[in-house]
């Protein structure tokens, strides 16, 4: 399955665009004058105060490791090495600049390609909602570090840009094999942006501190990249103990004084109303779709389920349980906490 970009901005559009040449000499100049870390491609785009942590030197908290991790790495090497022995090119191409490093996984003359292996939802979210941009990013600076020679690998020589016109991301579910494919041609204005994202994030910690970084995430249980971030604890304090914290979150930590408290309101009522209306939206589209399906120019619309299927009648087994005499078997569970956010009434004068 293959799903190509649209063409390429206009002229108009390219000599608006953020110049790569001026990022790199910004971000040189606000590395010049600390001794941060560089980090990866890899982590561009993701989240600011993750990368602060890491440009700040900051010791991760929160590590995870496994059989799940470990498969998942030894498919990715297995598939990059498949690919190698079928099409040729290199794999796994050392680069590293003055700003960024990084490690592409697969340089096939003239395109760069980026393999990410990802569970059936992960899979599925790509296919409904397109290619994040801290993924472009990524392969974007790949490319840019191979065209100016930024290497670091002994299998090509320093200094000599190499040609690389396209970039492609690849995304394999690691539960079905299914495989999706998107492209584009090299942009130096999305590498510009991915710089100026680094050199923002570069400029808070020098002037400001880590603590000044944004964070992208909205916390453990909301957001799955805070979930497994190797700064979690550091990012939103340890995990809450209820002895002592009471029915409260990492999140709630933030709620301190009465303000805090009217915002965080105010934010779940607009949000609820966004909700609400979006899905209006969604569910009308919804009912204009029915009866068709097919490709609809860089979508693709199907239809599935519909189908009757046998389930228990909970009702009719509870009454012949009862018939029967036996005891009805029940287990506590904990209901879900609900919200309800209203408006006060206002007098008139």
């Amino acid at each position: 399955m293959t799903a190509v970009l649209p063409a390429r901005p206009s002229a108009a559009e390219r000599r608006a665009a953020p110049s790569l040449a001026a990022a790199v000499r910004d971000l040189d100049r606000r590395r010049a004058r600390s001794r941060q870390r560089m980090i990866g491609a890899s982590e561009l785009g993701e989240c600011r105060r993750r990368a602060a942590y890491r440009v700040a030197r900051r010791r991760p908290t929160n590590t995870r490791t496994g059989l799940q991790a470990f498969l998942g790495t030894e498919l990715h090497r297995g598939v990059l090495r498949a690919l190698r022995r079928q099409y040729g090119g290199l794999t796994e191409v050392g680069l590293k600049g003055e700003q960024v490093r990084g490690r592409c996984d697969w340089w096939h003359t003239p395109v760069v390609e980026d393999l990410k292996t990802t569970s059936r939802f992960g899979f599925e979210r790509v296919l409904t909602r397109g290619v994040p941009a801290k993924h472009w990013f990524q392969v974007a600076v790949y490319a840019w570090l191979l065209r100016t020679g930024q290497v670091r690998d002994r299998r090509l020589p320093a200094g000599t840009g190499q040609e690389v016109d396209g970039l492609r991301l690849r995304y394999l579910s690691r539960d079905s094999g299914e495989d999706v494919v998107f492209e584009a041609d090299h942009d130096p204005a999305l590498t510009a942006e991915a710089i100026l994202w680094l050199t923002d994030v570069y400029a808070t910690v020098e002037e400001e501190g880590v603590d000044a970084v944004p964070r992208d995430g909205f916390g453990p249980g909301v957001d799955t990249m805070c979930d497994w971030c190797p700064f979690l604890d550091l990012c939103w304090g340890p995990p809450v103990d209820p002895e002592t914290e009471g029915d409260v979150s990492r999140q709630s930590r933030l709620t301190v004084t009465d303000q805090d408290y009217v915002e965080a309101v105010h934010d779940y009522d607009a949000w609820r109303a966004a909700e609400n209306e979006a899905r209006r939206h969604k569910e009308y589209a919804r009912e204009r779709l029915r009866g068709r399906s097919g490709p609809a120019e860089d979508l693709h619309c199907e239809w599935s389920g519909g189908g009757l299927r046998t389930q228990v009648d909970k009702e009719a087994a509870v009454e012949r349980l009862a018939e029967l005499g036996e005891v009805v078997p029940t287990r506590r569970i904990r209901s879900p906490q609900t919200i309800r956010v209203t408006r006060n009434g206002t007098g008139h004068d």
